[in-house]
């Protein structure tokens, strides 16, 4: 037997009544995340510092971490190092495995130590031999855009890696997002790992 409502129509089930809740929470949500701009604070600007000390900013719907390193080393050794996806976790201690060709449009597999369960695909969007990387993962609401740049300085490189999680809305390419990485803690040269300049 049917049970019908006060109006004589057949009743809605009680879960009915919940998928109808939970599509209006996400709705709500969804609509308050578009609502909100990004914005990074103002220390986002700053140049990033060769202490070697990974750095979080925090600002409104933005968060990023950056790190600098000065390596006494020419930027074409810096960036064949950058380049061998089989030798980062020889170097980056944040890393489980990177696999996959570093290079202009390809896909790597990214498995990180904080989410080993979880392989992020990431793709080379710039790609600026041996001055300028770009990774990028994620989606328009999330994104994930991580810089690699170097810069010559003497016989040395100033190596700096941003990492941030969303891009400001209406641009959908790591060009607006010059900022950004370390993968992490220590990622320049690994607690207890071998420099892999040999120094």
């Amino acid at each position: 037997m049917v049970e019908e409502n006060l109006y004589g129509r057949a009743a809605m089930p009680v879960y009915a009544y919940v998928l109808i809740a939970v599509g209006a929470v996400v709705f709500l949500m969804l609509l308050r995340i578009f609502a909100v701009k990004i914005e990074a604070p103002a220390s986002a600007s700053s140049e990033i510092p060769t202490d070697g000390k990974a750095q979080r900013l925090d600002g409104t719907r933005y968060m990023e971490y950056r790190v600098g390193l000065r390596i006494q080393a020419p930027p074409e050794r810096i960036w064949a190092i950058l380049t061998d996806a089989g030798s980062f976790t020889e170097w980056n201690s944040t890393l489980v495995s990177l696999s996959g060709i570093i290079a202009l449009g390809q896909k790597i597999a990214l498995v990180a130590k904080v989410a080993p369960e979880r392989t992020f695909k990431i793709r080379v969007s710039a790609f600026e031999a041996p001055r300028r990387m770009v990774w990028e993962d994620g989606n328009r609401i999330f994104r994930g855009v991580r810089t690699f740049l170097l810069e010559a300085e003497g016989d040395a490189t100033v190596v700096t890696m941003a990492e941030g999680d969303l891009l400001p809305e209406g641009d959908d390419s790591a060009e607006a997002h010059e900022g950004g990485v370390p993968l992490g803690k220590g990622a320049c040269v690994g607690e207890n790992r071998p420099n892999p300049l040999g120094r």
